[in-house]
């Protein structure tokens, strides 16, 4: 589908600092700057995940090594998939929802004009629907929460802080 939305908007920003492209000059009015500016404010601040959703966007009960590692019972691996299944399809509404949104937005942003006004509800459904996410996976990692005793838990999130560190070790570019 192209670049992720946070991509596009930093390259059109690097676009308009080289002075190379036109539908962001600074001759357009200030009314247009400004809705630009809100468009980039909100997409920051709906990709920057909160501290307490850290922890729990990671879907360790699918990782047989660490559901392993944290020594669960029968019990416990039962209850998980239990809790999992009553969130799945509401998780994946969700998904499709910020999925759809954020397609419609990035229709919008590469049409050769675009209408502020227009692009307000779109913000609005993909706001929403990132807010509606983030809550159905905190509830349900609150849940899975009391699963787990706490040494479980400490457990978890040592493994999860590696697997941050393996994964920006991986992303990184070299110059």
């Amino acid at each position: 589908m192209g670049q992720p939305p946070m991509a596009r908007a930093r390259a059109a920003f690097a676009a308009h600092r080289a002075g190379i492209c036109p539908s962001f000059s600074t001759r357009e009015p200030r009314a247009f700057g400004r809705s630009v500016l809100a468009l980039v404010i909100v997409a920051l601040l709906t990709a920057v995940p909160s501290p307490a959703q850290r922890v729990t966007n990671f879907a360790w009960w699918s990782n047989q090594a660490l559901v392993k590692n944290l020594n669960l019972t029968q019990d416990q691996r039962e209850r998980i998939r239990t809790i999992v299944r009553s969130y799945r399809n509401r998780l994946f509404d969700a998904r499709n929802a910020v999925q759809k949104a954020d397609a419609d937005l990035e229709d919008m942003m590469g049409d050769s004009s675009v209408d502020p006004a227009a692009a307000k509800p779109i913000i609005e459904r993909l706001a929403n629907g990132r807010a509606l996410a983030t809550r159905l996976v905190t509830e349900m990692s609150v849940e899975l929460r009391t699963v787990l005793t706490i040494d479980q838990w400490r457990q978890l999130v040592r493994e999860w802080r590696e697997t941050q560190k393996q994964r920006m070790n991986d992303t990184q570019v070299l110059p």
